[in-house]
């Protein structure tokens, strides 16, 4: 019995679903994916204690444009040796943000224009 149940727990793949909005999209990536059994959602500055506590099977980080503390995250994780080899999954919603300025690199003289591919649709 006691090896049928370390088999079964073997088995139960786990992620952290980074999200500040787990209303959003994260939850029908979850739902969609057939490699995760069970998601625990956590805000992004409780996250990286909870991944290093649960040592899930994945990472998924829902990227917020507007914030660092996802990309903290995402750098805290690949050097912290116990959660380096944790694949992480990201995705982000450009629906909120604010055009991006850019600089284009190919014309004489660069200067700084907004691209409106960033911009919502």
């Amino acid at each position: 019995m006691e090896g049928e149940l370390a088999m079964a727990t073997q088995a139960t793949r786990t992620a952290v679903v980074v999200t500040s909005h787990p209303e959003h999209d994260a939850l029908d990536l979850v739902m969609d994916s057939p490699d995760i059994d069970i998601a625990i959602f956590e805000s992004p500055a409780r996250a990286f204690a909870r991944i290093k506590h649960e040592q899930p099977s994945a990472v998924i980080i829902n990227l917020s444009f507007d914030s660092a503390t996802e990309f903290l995250l995402l750098t805290a994780l690949k050097l912290d040796r116990e959660t380096a080899s944790i694949p992480i999954w990201t995705c982000g919603d450009l629906r909120d943000v604010s055009p991006i300025e850019l600089i284009d690199f190919d014309q004489a003289g660069a200067r700084c224009c907004c691209s409106s591919c960033f911009q919502p649709s």
